[in-house]
């Protein structure tokens, strides 16, 4: 038989749990009403190192800033996008399963913040124009699979530039002659090819400067292999003329991206 004091002393401590456990139910399942968004949006415009996560009933939310740390460090998670009208903005989300925190951030440092908010620093240090530009890829693509970095690099003039360089010459390359297709023809082919696909890689290397500097050599040699199917004949003067048009307006966009820590590849679009 339980004493009195001791039943009641187990009652109250059943009592207390069980109000903690509802009250974080309650800050757990709350999704962040008009203050709370402005509060998470004034955080995430200070945010450079790290992914604030709230738990939001099940799941755990990250919100702009930690939403791209997330999606571009962590894992593609899905992506979600709402119009808030009270800040006058969209805002771009992603969540997970709170069970599953083991599984993303393992290895990461993170400290409960406070009752429902996580925070987990981040290695790699925020980068705005990285986030600007993912931002503006994934406001169009939200809710589908893709890779922000190639989406964002097909839609840069520097890309379509190269490209459309590309293609010129494998049309190019087709009528000239024998003796002269190999090796000027080929290897201009392999040129642009490289040039195209150096440039559709530039996000997706870790030292920028250095494959921007390679894609920069194609630019050279191409120029030279131009030259030499000119004076052969091979080629017209407005085709040589447009080809080196291309060449030259790759090399100056390149050279413009050279020293900046994340090529803003999609500016004059």
């Amino acid at each position: 038989m339980f004493s009195q004091s001791l039943l009641c002393g187990i009652v109250r401590i059943c009592v207390l749990r069980a109000s903690s456990r509802a009250r974080r139910e309650r800050v757990g399942a709350k999704r962040p009403e008009i203050m709370t968004f402005r509060e998470i949006i004034d955080r995430e415009d200070q945010n450079t190192d790290s992914i604030w996560l709230y738990r939001e009933g099940m799941f755990m939310k990250a919100y702009e800033r930690s939403a791209f740390f997330a999606h571009t460090l962590i894992h593609e998670f899905k992506l979600s996008k709402r119009y808030i009208k009270t800040i006058n903005m969209d805002v771009i989300s992603l969540g997970f399963p709170e069970q599953t925190i083991p599984k993303w951030l393992n290895g990461y440092v993170c400290e409960w913040v406070q009752d429902g908010l996580l925070r987990c620093h981040m290695r790699k240090a925020f980068d705005e124009v990285e986030f600007h530009n993912w931002k503006e890829v994934v406001s169009v693509n939200v809710g589908d699979r893709f890779t922000p970095h190639t989406a964002v690099i097909e839609k840069s003039p520097v890309y379509k530039a190269a490209y459309d360089l590309m293609m010129q010459t494998m049309q190019l390359a087709a009528n000239i002659s024998k003796n002269v297709s190999n090796p000027v023809g080929v290897r201009i082919k392999e040129l642009t090819y490289q040039l195209c696909y150096a440039i559709r890689m530039l996000y997706d290397v870790p030292d920028r400067d250095a494959q921007i500097n390679k894609a920069l050599d194609f630019c050279s040699e191409i120029k030279f292999a131009l030259q030499v199917l000119k004076d052969l004949k091979e080629i017209s003067v407005n085709t040589f003329a447009l080809a080196s048009e291309r060449v030259v307006s790759v090399s100056k966009q390149l050279s413009a991206l050279r020293g900046k820590v994340t090529a803003k590849v999609h500016e004059g679009d």
